[in-house]
């Protein structure tokens, strides 16, 4: 089996109120925006886009109080948004702020 590890810093840019799973665990859904430039020389490309993340426990209580601005850097796994959905979305396991913050 392959993979699944990501490692993602941006910032928050819209970011959903903080919600509970039938079981009781917080949730919070967030969209972060990523931009870099990646490669050197000729071979140097610019990327930038915007990426669903949904976290939970502790984690989503202390990003929820920090919110939308909040530059941080995110480890976690690319995961479909629904069962059959093509989309996806970031499930991070763990954050921390990004430096300057």
């Amino acid at each position: 089996m392959n993979r699944n590890d990501l490692i993602l810093g941006g910032t928050i840019v819209t970011c959903d109120a903080l919600r509970y799973t039938p079981a009781g665990m917080p949730l919070l859904n967030f969209v972060l925006f990523h931009e870099s430039v990646a490669g050197e020389g000729e071979q140097a490309f610019a990327a930038h886009f915007e990426l669903p993340v949904s976290i939970t426990g502790q984690a989503a209580m202390e990003l929820a109080r920090l919110g939308v601005g909040t530059r941080l850097v995110l480890k976690g796994a690319l995961v479909p948004r629904s069962r059959r959905g093509q989309q996806l979305v970031m499930r991070a396991a763990q954050y921390k702020l990004a430096d300057g913050d």
